[in-house]
């Protein structure tokens, strides 16, 4: 690609985005830290990534570590961020954590939703082992990026992420091929390294700084070369100026940062970039007036985007703000957990964070702006209004905002986005809208409502028979049966599970299911047989073995094998969530 293509696909900046690898041209500054990781990754079984919110953390593996080590020859798994995908319906297999399968689905998107669930990460590693020349194990590099989601305090999943971690590290501990790598902010460092320490595994951190004014200025002049900028050679110091000066409200600049934060670096560049393109001027103004101004217009699209993803007004994430602000021009922070507004979720503020806006101070009490170059334009979106507006969300931004919160452990705001999109005009196209009434499926079934959750897949399932995907529908049938039979319907249970059993073919996932719903209807000699075809096609699902050895502990069979489990210590026998 030119330098001119270049330009045109991406721009010099990203934005607020992390760098991806199709960025990895535009990713300069990190030579030496990238050098840094690759090595710790590559000796340790364990490596803890940390820095600040915006630092450049997943900038980091996914446009630097993450590719020179596929350059090397080395096998790296896909990186990427967790979340629940209703294409694998969570009443097939609900004994398996759904953080779990979540991951096992980013690693190999190739084999998911047909080969991949139900099998835990020591077994998936198992099968996906290589050796090199000299028959030894070939490293396998993989990335679990923003740790601190798991680490977060949230009531509807946190035995989910506590298991899923534990279940994370064993596969560290026993498979010596494995080398992970752990992204997390500073304020969970503490707790994810108590974690880490009890476990006996050789482990290293790394942490990740701010650029240096000279890096940040090589980083932009390399990013604008390439993208055949025609900006002069004093372009990039003062977009680096503008990063590093803090002015008062007046516009006098009253500090200048002596690191340059990267995040602030290509959220300032991509909006003086656009602005300069649009205008055809040079790329930072004269009047620093003309800075906050563009910064004040993109500030505002962010807090309505965050609004309109927590569906409250502008004015929800605005307020807050505004308080955090006023806290830091007294030289203190806002105190966590001192807003009696119930419109201001949890949720809101870590999206806040997430867009690195605010952070927490070092002892995680209080939250302060992350960027102080940002509170004038802050301020000045108090005195104007809000000038964007955002773009209606489509059926498929609804899905991807409800499968987010759903991961984070938000099932309300999931279920009304979800059903917002159901309900809109023009309508989603048949397969989001499938997608969409099996995530209503799964939200249901987690709370306990077998009669919703039943009917939610039944209608997920006749959307994905008139749209041709003949391959999903089986695996909602048997989504769509267990809840028939924990609700009580054990005739039109029993008759939906054979409609799904004669559509299965080599799907040993969708086959530990069916066993799992006739175990639960009390016929386990029939549950025996399926999970038996399930475990020798495929050498061995992770849940077919576990609940083989259920049923065989509950018939008084005392053979075992390794895998599988008694009833107490696979979950609870009937399927339901713990």
């Amino acid at each position: 690609m030119t330098r001119a293509a270049i330009g045109r696909a991406h721009g010099p900046f990203v934005g607020t985005r992390p760098f991806r690898a199709r960025d990895r041209r535009l990713f300069h500054g990190r030579r030496a830290e990238t050098e840094e990781l690759v090595r710790s990754w590559s000796r340790h079984r364990l490596t803890v990534l940390h820095g600040d919110n915006g630092v450049g953390k997943t900038s980091l593996v996914g446009a630097g570590a993450a590719p020179l080590l596929a350059d090397r020859g080395s096998t790296v798994l896909p990186t990427g961020e967790l979340c629940f995908d209703p294409g694998f319906p969570a009443a097939v297999l609900p004994g398996q954590n759904p953080y779990t399968r979540a991951l096992l689905a980013l690693w190999s998107p190739s084999e998911f939703p047909a080969r991949g669930p139900g099998t835990s990460i020591t077994d998936f590693l198992r099968t996906h082992e290589s050796t090199d020349r000299q028959g030894l194990p070939r490293p396998v590099f993989a990335v679990l990026d923003r740790t601190e989601l798991l680490l977060r305090r949230s009531a509807a999943p946190e035995p989910w992420r506590r298991d899923f971690l534990d279940e994370l590290f064993t596969a560290v501990e026993n498979r010596p091929e494995l080398r992970l790598l752990l992204t997390v902010r500073t304020g969970h460092l503490e707790e994810l390294r108590r974690l880490v320490d009890k476990r006996d595994v050789d482990h290293a951190e790394v942490g990740l700084a701010p650029f240096a004014p000279g890096a940040a200025i090589e980083a932009v002049a390399r990013s604008l070369a390439l993208a055949g900028s025609p900006a002069s050679s004093g372009e990039p110091g003062r977009l680096v100026e503008e990063a590093r000066t803090v002015r008062d409200p007046r516009g006098r600049p009253r500090a200048h940062s002596g690191t340059v934060d990267p995040a602030l670096l290509q959220l300032l560049g991509l909006t003086l970039w656009e602005r300069a393109a649009g205008a055809g001027t040079a790329l930072v103004p004269d009047s620093d007036t003309e800075v906050d101004r563009a910064l004040t217009e993109r500030l505002a699209g962010v807090l309505e985007e965050v609004a309109d993803e927590h569906l409250v007004p502008p004015d929800v994430p605005h307020a807050w703000l505004r308080r955090v602000v006023a806290a830091g021009e007294q030289g203190v922070g806002r105190p966590v957990g001192e807003d009696p507004d119930d419109a201001l979720t949890p949720g809101i503020v870590h999206a806040l964070e997430d867009r690195h806006l605010v952070t927490t101070d070092r002892d995680g009490s209080a939250y302060l702006l992350r960027h102080p170059r940002l509170a004038r334009p802050l301020t000045a979106l108090a005195l104007s209004p809000y000038a964007r507006g955002t773009t209606p969300w489509t059926g498929r931004d609804r899905l991807r905002i409800a499968r987010a919160a759903h991961t984070r452990g938000e099932p309300a705001l999931a279920a009304e986005h979800a059903q917002l999109a159901l309900r809109a005009e023009p309508a989603p196209g048949p397969r989001v809208r499938a997608l969409l009434t099996a995530l209503l499926g799964d939200l249901a079934f987690e709370r306990g409502d077998h009669g919703a959750a039943a009917a939610h897949y039944a209608q997920a399932a006749r959307e994905r028979e008139a749209d041709g995907d003949g391959a999903a529908v089986p695996r909602l049938l048997v989504a769509e049966a267990r809840n028939r039979l924990l609700a009580g319907e054990r005739s039109a249970a029993l008759t939906g599970l054979a409609a799904a059993e004669g559509r299965v073919h080599a799907d040993p996932s969708l086959r530990t299911g069916i066993g799992q719903v006739l175990r639960l209807a009390g016929q386990a000699q029939s549950a025996l047989d399926v999970l038996e075809g399930a475990i020798a096609g495929e050498g061995g699902i992770t849940e077919a073995r576990r609940t083989r050895g259920q049923i065989r502990a509950e018939l008084g069979q005392t053979r075992a094998e390794p895998g599988e489990s008694r009833p107490e210590e696979g979950g609870p026998a009937d399927g339901r969530r713990a």
